[in-house]
């Protein structure tokens, strides 16, 4: 009997202390999101003179242009431009626009006699998205960071990470190819490309709805 009464409390010991620590795993996780949440992330934007509010409010159909001539490179090496290119046009697409992307620009040049071998460039973009109706394009420059781990015996295996620490955006017109707005972003701590796309998407959003910090009437 005395056996299994410290048994019991043994038992009851550890399903106590299991149940501490995925409290205190929780409470953690929480945390270090509500941190993250509350990231400081500096934006700014200036719009071309001339350009008014309804203009801007009426790009809907928009396309990125990341090509040879502003690609996005990681620190250490490599290229993130189709990583972003892609993860933006899916935010984008959240945001409620709609988004042409560079297989339909590069068809649509190729219909137009233009042969493109390697990413879309500005120029192009533009060329092409007067066919395809689209408002505007978004090009501008990302700035990464990146760090590098050694792990496993003797820190053999060797990982990077990258993160995006700035973008300056700028919003192009494709009438008259003319710049509508340029909007800057930076971020205090960085984020990852999936997280650093979900954020630019609803900022891009937030300043073609009101890009003079209107306050709303209530």
């Amino acid at each position: 009997m005395k056996a299994q009464k410290i048994i019991y409390f043994s038992l009851t010991i550890l399903l106590v202390s299991q149940f501490i620590g995925c409290v205190a795993a929780a409470a953690a996780y929480v945390a270090k999101d509500v941190v993250d949440s509350l990231e400081d992330v500096k934006v700014d934007a200036a719009v071309s003179p001339g350009v008014t509010k309804e203009q801007l409010n009426q790009i809907k159909r928009v396309a990125f242009a990341f090509g040879e001539d502003n690609p996005v490179k990681m620190a250490v090496h490599g290229d993130l431009t189709d990583v972003m290119t892609d993860t933006l046009i899916m935010e984008m697409l959240k945001q409620g626009f709609e988004c042409i992307d560079n297989q339909k620009i590069k068809k649509t040049l190729e219909e137009e006699g233009v042969q493109i071998n390697g990413k879309v460039n500005l120029e192009s973009a533009l060329k092409a998205g007067k066919s395809l109706g689209v408002h505007a394009i978004i090009t501008g420059n990302i700035k990464t960071s990146s760090a590098v781990r050694g792990s496993g015996i003797m820190g053999m295996k060797i990982t990077a990470t990258s993160k995006i620490q700035s973008a300056a955006l700028k919003i192009i017109g494709v009438e008259n190819s003319d710049i509508l707005m340029v909007v800057t972003i930076n971020y205090k701590h960085g984020k990852n490309p999936n997280a650093a796309s979900k954020t630019i998407a609803k900022i891009i959003k937030t300043k073609l709805e009101n890009p003079f910090g209107e306050k709303s009437q209530t």
